[in-house]
Parts: structure tokens; C-alpha cells; sequence
């Protein structure tokens, strides 16, 4: 040893030099150790200690710091012989440093091992030296009370979560242990079976895994047993009440489902019920849940599943929506006896007409009208396998009714004594065809149509493609938006009536009809007489209200009923108008016929073209206009292909901009859908000459063949048009004008389609007035009485808020998002189809109580809820719109077509054997030629009746005041909110003034009409039950089959003369306004 020594440098070691922070940090880790976390206690950062408070740690801890501070040691340092540096300590122990070799710092692995192997020592000499036998002993008295503040302190902050080391930290690693779960060679292997055990006390259980999952579990089902208050709405919701129970019994009404959605109800349980919803969600498997997701519509239903199984009485969840959307599916009628309850949708009924009575009232206190009612026809085919006496096959008849709210009314809108007034100076008199001609906003039409040949260029030409927003934004801004709803008005309400079985193409059943949807509203014409009640429908339900409001009143039921032609059916009646002008033969070969360009483009032709299937015949005309309309682009663009040609420009940067095609559309319209072009194309001189502003391209020399085979082929069809000839030295071009009248005819049409849905009832109402001169050249001549009676109500017998009511409420806002208003007839009609098929199913008549309690007045609710249901499960929502596929095969074969004929281009002499009329200028004439004149002669009968009746009562008001009903002062001036406007009158136009009658000759007239009219039905063997046909069934086959019952009988009349009429005739502001 001494050799080693002389050999190197022995060196004492020095004490080292402590850090006064280091060494009070040591020292309060030693002593939280035994006292818990001081400086937890003072605020600052928390630590962790045994915190036991016992005299035995604190002296042991204390004899501790003593051995450390007392010791000593030496250190020397030196060279062995082999150039190794070593260091030797007091203690004889060798520290051997290789020159290659740095001194190695413990890993930070090794730093907390050696941390929690000193802490394990602590604990065990602690146990050792205390009275405890194992760590369970000693964790059992923690949380027990002590007089000690510094044991219960570090206890609080403990349980608290306060400490580094927090029971979220503790209890995983327990459970997790190895230890925690029997073995299989332990003698209490039966423990295995006892996770998440039900049965199982706690207590019995030694392992520390299953006793954690069986007292988990345990505590969850004691949890769940209690149901949370729920004051947000009813839970329990009784089907019906005898009156017997409490006072406070709520009955189920449609108000505490109004507001119902899947999702609000899952974000209910989520909060009343998180634990349910969290073992319901962890059930599901993720993959297939990310895959086919459904939501949680599966969750939702089975915990309201579970709910009702142990609390019967708390249908207000889920159970009671769930059996009314069995409903609404009619599902199987074994599933719906388990699943429903059909006396809680009788009470919701009954509390819903009691709630629209009482808000009828409400409304007619205030002197207002707040709804309208729309009503029309149902039928079903009632067939008997087993016929009998009394039983046999049958059509079924019905009317089905409905209410509406009213948006937007000026205060006393529907006051009675002011239309009542209005219509007893029969200021309809004054109309003539020269005033409803120019009442047309033509600059409006021309505007309207140039946009949307824009349009159909646009959506054809992808290069010209990012235009169609612009094109969409100028329909619903001014000029073009007439009377557009505004954006943010509500939805409208509808509210079903209950059903009945009166028949309302009859007078009589009209009239019982009307009475029984009154009574469910609340009206009482007697009890609030001055108020006017809007009554809407078809065109055979408007007629048989408009002959009820003559008819009926003297009695005074009906004297207060207005109606109106609702907008879906006169825009259907149109087109059956369009098809029958312009389908043609059924072998035509003129490819301005429909026939033939359905017959190009595989397009199925009507087999009756004056009853047109309505959305079939919607799709195949649109295709064909727009064909038409990129045939005439082609042409003024003088290429032969519109997707190439612009393409050229896209790529040369040379595109026109909307203002240019904007143009060129105004050149087009006017070449081929105005009257002055129409009529020019039967003369070539007037088509092609120079005096022409806007001249037709002329193709190549006609050199087609005669008429005589065309007409051959369409011999020994007499139900088919008739084959056109043309007269000796005919030189204009038929085929040309054929396309022109469709152009114009079917774009108006097109218009009023583009109009409903964007609430826009101000270009509707100018494609009406068109319509009065369109129908009174075809031969629906019971629409124009329809629109003129319309017209009239309008223009003379209704306030400015009347007017305004009337118009704005014509649409109905089915959605709050934009362009998604309908005709109200149309989502009557919406109805009726539900109607009709739950018949099928059912049977019975139509004034059942299960129809008029159960179905009928629930059928909105019904349809609301299926599509709730479908969102809920992720499913797309069934869209009610007719899709169809794309038709652009279609579309490139009319344009071959109409390119190699050269429809748009003028031909001198061309005539295929189909001959379009012009029905507006058809219909100018008859309207002059004294159609007119017999429809206000007709109709001013009820003025009379009103200015009789106000005579005998002594109601006529004094000439000089200021509100008297005359033509020189406006109506009601003094009253403050009605805002009425003056008729006009034209004293040059008036007619002779007729002798009153008494009311006893007006009432006697008018019962000599019907008796008429109803001899006229009764001798049908048919019985009337359509809107607008007459129904009978084939007794041998059953099938159905209609006749038009709206065509007047019209003197028949050559094709030739009418050509004559149309190309001398036409009348002579049509060349100079159109």
C-alpha cells in the first residue's frame, strides 16, 4: 500500500462545497417524507410524501440526517506502474478511471429506479418499525377522521387531486397489476368468473381486479335506478283522459311534438343520461360505425326502449313518436296493433281543432282573417271480389281540405261590406280586350324571355358555364323579380281537415263539403258577418264555389266567399293546351311537330295529347324547346357546333360577356317568338324582305314532297289532327312559324315554372293574363272565365289590401331555403296521394272515423316525421321532386334533326302537313268578337243582386261622403289602415244600365240555371268525380276513364279557315304591341 502511494499523489478529499438552496431543498424532501407537502401547504409547487404524521418516522428521518452530516471521507489519488489513474477512499474502496473512459452520469431510467428503491427501502424500514402488517393496514386509516390538521389536510388535498400523484393515477396501475387477477393455480381461481359481476357482493371478493369492475358495475346499475327529473317537457303523456283523474292530467297534443328531432332527444339522454349513451356508443363497433354510420337513431331508440320497459307511463321519450311513424309508414296493421296507440292520434286530433277554433276566434275578435282553406277531390277504385247485392265495384269520392296561414294581410283586408261595395257598382264593365291587352307588361316578357334563352345557351356551352350565377341572381333582382316573396318570411302552417265524402264537383256536395271544413276552423258567418273567407281549388272546385257564391246568396252561407283558380292546375291545363297545338300527327313528319321530334329523340308521345301525363310531357317539351332554342344560337352564330365554337374563343381569351349574350338573345327573341315574326313567316316578302328590321336567314330551296302522302298516312285516325293543306301559291314557310309559336307559347309556360319557386307572384300573374287570350283560342274555354273572373276580382272588386292578400298568399313556402314555394293545389295534391294509397290499404269510405279522426287531419305530421326518422339514420332525404336522367344523347340528335331540316331558316313554300294555331291571336279575336262582352254580361248578375240588396235594406250609403262606394272617391277612405285604391271607370265604355231585379226574379233565375245543370249531370251515367275530368269505370275490366268535362262544345271549323282567320285576321295591335 505504502509503495502504490508513493508511486502516485495522495490526496485527503475534501468536503464538498453544498449549495445552501440544494441542501433546503433536501431537507424539506426529507421532511415532507414524513409530514406531507409543505410547500403544497404554502402555495407553491406540490410534492409527495407518505404523509403519515407518527413520531416513529420523524426520528428515524432525524438519525438519518445526523450519519450524513457526521461523516468523513478520504480520498487519494495516484499513477500505477501501467500508467493507470486510480483514486483510493478512506474506506479501502477503489475508484479505477482508464484514460480512454469519461465518467458515466446514471440515466434518467436509472435515476428514478434508484429513487423508487430508496422509497421502497424507507417504507419497508417504516414497517418494520411500526405496529402495521401490511400496506392495506396502513392505506385503511387515511382517510379516517384524526384530530391531526396536518393529517387531515394532506388527506383533503389528496383525495382532492391536488397532489402530483392523483387515485386517477393509482387505481390504473392496481387494476392493471399482474397481481390484481387470480391465477390459475390460485385457490381462489372462482374469482376469474367474477368480473363485472351482477350478483356478486363486493365484499366476497379478495383480488383487487374483480372486486373493482363488480363494485363499478354494481354502482352503475344503483345509479340508473332513479330516473332524473325532467321539467322540459311531459315524459308521461296520456292518450285520452275520462276526466275522472286529476285535473292536472296533461293529454298528449301535436304542440309537445312539435318541435321533435332525433338529435334533440340524443343530446337530452346525453345529458340526463351520459352513462346509458356512453355504454350504448362503446357497444358499437367502430369500424363498421365509421363505415355505416347511423347516427343515433339506434341508441336513441333502444334507451327509450328501456325507459318504457320499466316505467310504462313514460311514453313522452320516444315510444309515442315511434308508433305514430308506424303510421306514417303504414306499416303491416299486426305491427301497428303492438306498436301504437290509435286513441292518443284521436285526443291530438281533438286538441288541435280545438286550438285552430280558439285561434280563429282569436283572429275574428280582431276583425282579421288569418287562414285560407284548399280543398279538392279524393277517388279510389273500390274493388269486390265477392259481389253481391249491396256489394259490388265502385268508386269511391271524397273532399279533402286544407288550412293555411296567411302571411303579410293589411288590417281589415277581408272586410265583407267594403267587396260587397266594390262589386255592386260593377265596375267589371269597363274591361275590354284593348285593356286587358295593354294591362300586359310586354317590355317585362321580353326581358324574361331573352334571360332565359341566355340561360339554356349557358347551361349547354360548358365554357360559358360560370355566367349561370349571374343569369340566377338577375331572375330574383328588379327588373326582372316583379312581386317576389322576401327571403326571411316564415313558412307557411298547414293544418289538414278531416275527411269527407261528399262529392265536390256537385253543387250540393261542394256546398255540404264547405260547410263541414268551416266547422272544424271555427268560422261563423253569422256570429262575425263581415268578414270575407278564401276558398281555393282546382278548376271544378273553383267553378262549383264561384256558381255557390251566386246561388247561395240570399241565404247569406255563401254570400262572403271569395275564390280563386289555384296555379298548378291552370299551369297543367296549359300544357294539355300545348300538346294538343303542337303534337300534330302521329306519323308527321315535320320536324317542327312534337310527333316527330319525340319520335327522333325516343321520346314516348301521349296516347291522348289533350290529357297529357303532367311531368313526362313537363320533360319531353322542355327538351325539345331547348333544342329549338340552341338551333336558333347555332344559327346566329352561323357554326355548326356550340360546345366547339366556344371552346375556340375560351382558348383565344376572346369570350362574350353576359352583356353581349344578353343581346343577341333580345335579336333572337324578337326574330322568333314575337307576333310580328309569326305573322311575317307566312309571306316570304314580309320574312325575308328589306323593309324587315330583323330578318330570318333564308336556307336552301324547298323541294320537299306534296301533301297527299303526308295526309295518307294519317287516314282512318279520326281521334288524331288533322293533315294541313295549304292553298295554291302559298310562299311563306310553315314549318318555321310551327317552331315560332311553340317558341313563344311553351317559354311562357317555361316561365311561370322558373317563377313559382322563387315566391315570384308577380311574373306568374302576368303569364295569367297571357293565359286569358292563350285559352280563349283553344279549346279550355272554361279557364278563360276562370282568369277573367280573376282578373276582375282583382282589378275591380278588391281593396289594395284584398289585392295584395290575395297575391301574396297564392304560393306556399314549404322550406325556409330559397327557391322551395309550391302552389298550394299542389301540396293539396301532395296529400291526397297519401290519402288514396292509406284507402287502398284500409278500405271503408272516406268519412270513417278512422279517415276523419286518425289519418287525415295528422297526414302533415305523418310526413314530417317519416323524414325525421330517415335523417336520423343518415339516410339521404327521398327528394319529391320527378327526377329523370340526363338527356343529353337526346339533346345532340333534335339538333341533328333540326339542323339538317333547317327549321330555323326560312323556306319559301315549305308545309309538312302539321299546322300550329296561334292561340293568342286566335283568342284576341274571339275574345272581341264577343266572348268578352258575354262574360260580363253574365257575370255582373251578382252586382246586381248586392246593389238590390242594398237597396231593399236601406244600406246604400249617401253619394257625398267621403267612403260612399262610388267611382270618383276611394273606398273606406277614412279608415286609417285601409290603404284601398280607387277603381277605375271609363263612362264612354259603360253599357246601358239593366232593370234591378227583385230577389225573388234574381233567386228564380238563378234555381232555373242549376236545375238545369243539374238535370244535365243527373242524366250522365257517369258520376262526376275528377277535378277536371269526369271518371266512370269499365264495368267489365274496371278501369278508369275520364272525359274532359271543362271543354265547351265549340262549333267545328276547317283547318283551312282557321289558317285564313290567323294568317288576315290577327288583330291589329298584336303587330304593333308584340
Amino acid at each position: 500500500m505504502e509503495g502504490r502511494l508513493m508511486r502516485g499523489t495522495v490526496s485527503k478529499r475534501p468536503r464538498p462545497r453544498r449549495n445552501p438552496r440544494a441542501r433546503q431543498r433536501f431537507a424539506t424532501s426529507v421532511s415532507d417524507a414524513g409530514r406531507g407537502t409543505r410547500r403544497g401547504a404554502r402555495g407553491g409547487e406540490e410534492g409527495d410524501g407518505w404523509m403519515c404524521g407518527t413520531e416513529e418516522l420523524k426520528e428515524s428521518v432525524k438519525e438519518t440526517r445526523q450519519r450524513r452530516r457526521g461523516g468523513r471521507f478520504a480520498r487519494m489519488e495516484g499513477t500505477d506502474e501501467g500508467g493507470v489513474t486510480y483514486t483510493r477512499h478512506a474506506a479501502f474502496s477503489y475508484e479505477v478511471h482508464f484514460p480512454h473512459q469519461q465518467p458515466r452520469r446514471p440515466t434518467a431510467a436509472e435515476t428514478a429506479a434508484q429513487n423508487l428503491a430508496k422509497k421502497f427501502e424507507a417504507m419497508d424500514s417504516f414497517l418494520k418499525d411500526s405496529p402495521f402488517d401490511s400496506i392495506g393496514d396502513m392505506l385503511a386509516i387515511l382517510p379516517a377522521g384524526s384530530p391531526c390538521s396536518t393529517h387531515a389536510h394532506s388527506v383533503a388535498l389528496f383525495l382532492r387531486g391536488r397532489t402530483n400523484v392523483k387515485m386517477s393515477d393509482i387505481l390504473p396501475l392496481i387494476y392493471r397489476h399482474r397481481c390484481s387477477f387470480p391465477a390459475k393455480d390460485s385457490p381462489r381461481v372462482d374469482e376469474r368468473g367474477c368480473m363485472f359481476s351482477t350478483t356478486t357482493e363486493p365484499d366476497s371478493l379478495h383480488h383487487a381486479r374483480p372486486f373493482l369492475s363488480t363494485w363499478a358495475t354494481r354502482l352503475i346499475g344503483f345509479a340508473t335506478v332513479e330516473d332524473p327529473d325532467d321539467d322540459e317537457s311531459h315524459v308521461r303523456l296520456r292518450a285520452s283522459s275520462n276526466g275522472s283523474g286529476y285535473t292536472t292530467a296533461h293529454v298528449v297534443t301535436w304542440n309537445d311534438f312539435a318541435n321533435f328531432s332525433v338529435e334533440a332527444l340524443a343530446e337530452k339522454f346525453l345529458a340526463k343520461l351520459s352513462l346509458p349513451m356512453f355504454l350504448t356508443n362503446s357497444w358499437r363497433r367502430r369500424k363498421l360505425m365509421e363505415i355505416f354510420s347511423c347516427g343515433n337513431g339506434i341508441q336513441v331508440a333502444a334507451l327509450g326502449s328501456f325507459i318504457l320497459s320499466r316505467n310504462p307511463y313514460a311514453t313522452g321519450y320516444f315510444a309515442m313518436l315511434f308508433g305514430i311513424w308506424h303510421f306514417a309508414c303504414k306499416s303491416h296493421v299486426d305491427i301497428k296493433r303492438i306498436y301504437t296507440a290509435r286513441t292518443a292520434l284521436i285526443s291530438m286530433t281533438d286538441a288541435d281543432t280545438a286550438e285552430m277554433r280558439a285561434e280563429t276566434e282569436a283572429a275574428n275578435i280582431r276583425g282579421e282573417v288569418e287562414h285560407a282553406t284548399i280543398l279538392d277531390n279524393v277517388q279510389e277504385y273500390d274493388y269486390v271480389y265477392e259481389q253481391g247485392i249491396g256489394r259490388h265495384s265502385r268508386m269511391k269520392v271524397g273532399t279533402a281540405a286544407t288550412k293555411i296561414s296567411l302571411h303579410g294581410c293589411a288590417p281589415r283586408s277581408f272586410s265583407a261590406s267594403d267587396y260587397h261595395a266594390r262589386v255592386a257598382l260593377k265596375e267589371r264593365r269597363n274591361l275590354t280586350v284593348h285593356s286587358l291587352f295593354d294591362d300586359i307588361d310586354w317590355d317585362h316578357q321580353d326581358q324574361v324571355q331573352r334571360l332565359h334563352w341566355a340561360r339554356v345557351l349557358v347551361d349547354f356551352a360548358s365554357p360559358l358555364n360560370p355566367l349561370r350565377k349571374q343569369i340566377i341572381s338577375r331572375f330574383r333582382t328588379s327588373p326582372i323579380a316583379k312581386r317576389r316573396m322576401p327571403d326571411d318570411r316564415p313558412r307557411t302552417k298547414f293544418q289538414p281537415l278531416m275527411l269527407n265524402s261528399e262529392c265536390e264537383t256537385e253543387a250540393h256536395g261542394m256546398k255540404r263539403a264547405i260547410e263541414d271544413f268551416e266547422h272544424q276552423i271555427g268560422v261563423d258567418a253569422e256570429k262575425y258577418p263581415d268578414l270575407l273567407h278564401w276558398v281555393r281549388g282546382d278548376g271544378a272546385s273553383y267553378y262549383q264555389i264561384l256558381r255557390l257564391s251566386r246561388y247561395c246568396a240570399v241565404p247569406g252561407d255563401f254570400r262572403n266567399k271569395i275564390t280563386t283558380p289555384e296555379v298548378w292546375h291552370t299551369g297543367a291545363t296549359n300544357l294539355n293546351c300545348l300538346a294538343e297545338n303542337h303534337y300534330g300527327p302521329a306519323t308527321s313528319s315535320d320536324p317542327s311537330s312534337l310527333s316527330k321530334a319525340s319520335g327522333c329523340a325516343g321520346l314516348k308521345r301521349p296516347s291522348n295529347v289533350k290529357k297529357c301525363d303532367y311531368y313526362p310531357t313537363v320533360r319531353n317539351l322542355t327538351l325539345i324547346w331547348e333544342a329549338h332554342v340552341l338551333d336558333c344560337w347555332r344559327v346566329f352564330f352561323d357554326t355548326d357546333d356550340l360546345e366547339k365554337y366556344f371552346q375556340d374563343l375560351k382558348n383565344r381569351d376572346q369570350l362574350p360577356d353576359l352583356e353581349y349574350i344578353l343581346d343577341s338573345a333580345s335579336t333572337l327573341v324578337d326574330r322568333y317568338t314575337s307576333q310580328a315574326a309569326i305573322q311575317n313567316s307566312m309571306r316570304t316578302v314580309d320574312s325575308v324582305g328589306t323593309h324587315n328590321p330583323n330578318p330570318i336567314s333564308i336556307g336552301s330551296p324547298w323541294n320537299g314532297p306534296g301533301n297527299s302522302g303526308v295526309r295518307n298516312q294519317a287516314q282512318g285516325t279520326p281521334d288524331q289532327p288533322k293533315v294541313h293543306e295549304e292553298k295554291p301559291g302559298f310562299t311563306g314557310d310553315r314549318v318555321l312559324r310551327n317552331s315560332q309559336i311553340f317558341l313563344a307559347e311553351f317559354g311562357w309556360w317555361l316561365e311561370m315554372a322558373w317563377a313559382v319557386p322563387e315566391g315570384d307572384i308577380g311574373r306568374v300573374w302576368e303569364i295569367f293574363k297571357i293565359w286569358i287570350f292563350v285559352f280563349a283560342g283553344s279549346s279550355h274555354q272554361n279557364y278563360v272565365k276562370y282568369l277573367l273572373e280573376m282578373y276582375c276580382l282583382l282589378r275591380y272588386e278588391a281593396s289594395t289590401g284584398l289585392h295584395d292578400a290575395i297575391l301574396d298568399n297564392l304560393l306556399v313556402k314549404v322550406k325556409d331555403e330559397l327557391g322551395n314555394y309550391i302552389p298550394g293545389d299542389l301540396q293539396q295534391e301532395h296529400y291526397n296521394l297519401w290519402l288514396q294509397d292509406m284507402s287502398r290499404r284500409h278500405g271503408g269510405e272516406f268519412d270513417d272515423p278512422f279517415f276523419r279522426k286518425t289519418i287525415s287531419p295528422n297526414v302533415e305530421h305523418f310526413l314530417r316525421f317519416k323524414e325525421e326518422i330517415e335523417s336520423a339514420f343518415n339516410l339521404r332525404r327521398r327528394s319529391k321532386i320527378h327526377t329523370a336522367p340526363h338527356q343529353r344523347a337526346e339533346m345532340q340528335l333534335l339538333l341533328r334533326l333540326f339542323k339538317e331540316e333547317e327549321v330555323h331558316l326560312f323556306r319559301a313554300g315549305r308545309s309538312m302537313g302539321h299546322a300550329a294555331v296561334n292561340q293568342l291571336a286566335r283568342g284576341c279575336r274571339k275574345l272581341e268578337g264577343g266572348k268578352l262582352a258575354a262574360f260580363i254580361k253574365e257575370t255582373t248578375s251578382l252586382g246586381e243582386f248586392f246593389q238590390e240588396m242594398e237597396r231593399h235594406h236601406a244600406h246604400t250609403p249617401d253619394p257625398t261622403e267621403p267612403n260612399a262606394p262610388n267611382s270618383t272617391s276611394t273606398l273606406h277612405e277614412a279608415e286609417p289602415n285601409a290603404n284601398e285604391r280607387e277603381p277605375r271607370v271609363d263612362e264612354d265604355l259603360r253599357p246601358d244600365e239593366p232593370d234591378p231585379m227583385s230577389d225573388e226574379e234574381f233567386m228564380l233565375n238563378e234555381q232555373n240555371h242549376t236545375a238545369d245543370d243539374q238535370d244535365i249531370r243527373s242524366d250522365s251515367p257517369t258520376p262526376s268525380t275528377g277535378s277536371q275530368a269526369v271518371m266512370y269505370v269499365d264495368e267489365e275490366f274496371g278501369l278508369q276513364h275520364d272525359e274532359d268535362d271543362e271543354e265547351e262544345e265549340i262549333q267545328e271549323e276547317s283547318v283551312e279557315q282557321e289558317d285564313d282567320d290567323d294568317d288576315e285576321g290577327d288583330a291589329d295591335f298584336l303587330e304593333t304591341d308584340v
